[in-house]
């Protein structure tokens, strides 16, 4: 028999008019791993929120271990055995790893009779197979290691619940595979998981159960041998919408355009004599194992690297390699990583298509409003809002809408080649497939993209070539 460890019972909360979660009744039992996926903003950080401490529930009820529970605290949770790990970590930079995992323990690291404890935990974590510099200052760790520092810490503190929530956004394949490995370890060990994220397809082949939330409210929970790729991206989006247009990718054939970007032996901070270019229409990605070097490549493209040597060329123009991003700009560059950092939420719609263009609109009493109109009406199929909506702060539409004005402002500001860092982070699949539809609305228009994320299956999945980095220098893969 099952022993359930949490049950929600209708549970309900709202933010003002927001209804977050409606009538949410689920159970997480011993020793499994459910997982909740959904579209942005369809409740599953509320949901992690509640059962962590982090919020108060509205109406329902909750049962932890069969008892009634309200958490007012973080720390009461913690107190019955719950813990979350989210994106942003926890762990205390300034210090070694020991004396992070110590840090939930009743007894410091530094008394005498934390010895003993200390000695469980390094058994604990050799049992985990979780192999990590005990005195290493956790500054000098990557996210994916610094989440399962936090994840054993967790564990060696007697946590029995562990809610992981979109931890593994910026993950690189090996990384999620890691850590879906300790996260079946830990399940062995009889530790109840629930682990948020909007791509379910990472979760899948490792989770016990998948419950679906959208909208606040519980859309379906499945098992494992009803798992289906299609009929669950079906039921997160809703039955009576499309997942997306079946979305053609065109062939970019390099040869006999010419270039539109050319990156010639440069020598900047990391990167060594590192040479590739960009033809119109196409897009060209970079990997590398751990990501290090592809946020060179975007630094050095976004002219905050300090050039000792080398050339690049844009459109038949030499271009300076500094003076940051409004310099860059001027030459044509356009950059996307996260899009709500691109915009500005106050401004509305049309206004923000328009501030990275302003060049382009003349300037005179009426004259640049009446611009702004035009070309954002000219955008409002491919933005996918009404054109009431172009005069409401963008900060009240949708994620996706918001996605889709970060991504065409540059179209607008007429950029030769757009340089997007990681964009699939935190996103969801109708937000995935808005940036697909860009790639190929600007590889039509000529536009050049240089594409870099931790991901390799997201760039084979809309890079037309790739580059490899290793130890700073470029090659073909």
């Amino acid at each position: 028999m099952r022993i359930e460890k949490i049950r929600l019972d209708e549970v309900k909360k709202t933010y003002g008019d927001i209804k977050a979660l409606e009538d949410i009744s689920l159970s997480l039992y011993q020793g499994e791993l459910l997982c909740v996926a959904g579209l942005s903003g369809s409740g599953k950080s509320v949901l992690a929120d509640i059962i962590s401490g982090r919020t108060s529930k509205g109406r329902g009820r909750m049962y932890v271990d069969g008892r009634p529970a309200v958490f007012t605290s973080i720390s009461q949770a913690q107190t019955a055995g719950i813990f979350c790990v989210r994106y942003r970590t926890s762990v205390i930079n300034d210090i070694s790893v020991e004396e992070n995992l110590c840090l939930l323990q009743k007894q410091g690291c530094m008394s005498f009779p934390a010895r003993q404890g200390i000695i469980r935990m390094r058994e604990t974590l050799k049992a985990l197979e979780v192999d990590c510099r005990l005195q290493a200052p956790v500054a000098s760790l990557s996210l994916m290691e610094r989440h399962t520092i936090e994840i054993c810490r967790a564990f060696c503190a007697g946590m029995k619940v562990l809610i992981l929530d979109g931890i593994a956004r910026d993950y690189t394949q090996k990384e999620t595979e890691y850590m879906k490995r300790l996260v079946i370890r830990l399940k062995e060990k009889g530790i109840s998981i629930l682990w948020i994220d909007t791509r379910p397809e990472i979760m899948l082949d490792a989770a016990d159960r998948l419950a679906v939330l959208r909208k606040g409210r519980l859309a379906a929970v499945l098992y494992r041998e009803e798992f289906d790729r299609q009929m669950i991206d079906r039921i997160i989006i809703g039955e009576n919408r499309k997942v997306g247009r079946e979305i053609i990718r065109s062939q970019a054939e390099p040869g006999g355009r010419g270039m539109l970007l050319s990156v010639r032996e440069v020598r900047a901070t990391e990167l060594r004599d590192v040479s590739f270019h960009v033809c119109p229409g196409e897009v060209v990605g970079f990997i590398h194992p751990d990501d290090t070097y592809c946020r060179e490549i975007v630094r050095l493209l976004s002219g905050e690297l300090k050039v000792e040597s080398g050339s690049a060329w844009l459109a038949g123009r030499q271009v300076e390699l500094a003076g940051g991003r409004k310099n860059m700009v001027r030459y044509g560059f356009g950059y996307i990583e996260d899009y709500k950092k691109s915009l500005f939420p106050k401004l509305d719609v049309a206004e923000n298509l328009t501030i990275a263009g302003l060049e382009y609109f003349a300037p005179g009493v009426g004259v640049r409003e009446k611009l702004e109109q035009a070309v954002a009406c000219d955008y409002l199929a491919l933005l996918d809002i009404r054109e009431e909506d172009l005069k409401r702060p963008i900060e009240t539409l949708s994620h996706r809408c918001q996605l889709n004005v970060a991504l065409y402002k540059w179209i607008i500001a007429k950029a030769r080649l757009i340089v997007i860092d990681n964009l699939f982070s935190g996103t969801d699949i109708l937000m995935r497939n808005s940036v697909r539809e860009f790639l190929e609305f600007a590889k039509g228009r000529g536009i050049g993209v240089v594409y870099c994320s931790p991901n390799e299956s997201e760039l084979s999945s809309v890079c037309d070539r790739l580059y490899e980095l290793a130890e700073g220098k470029v090659s073909c893969k």
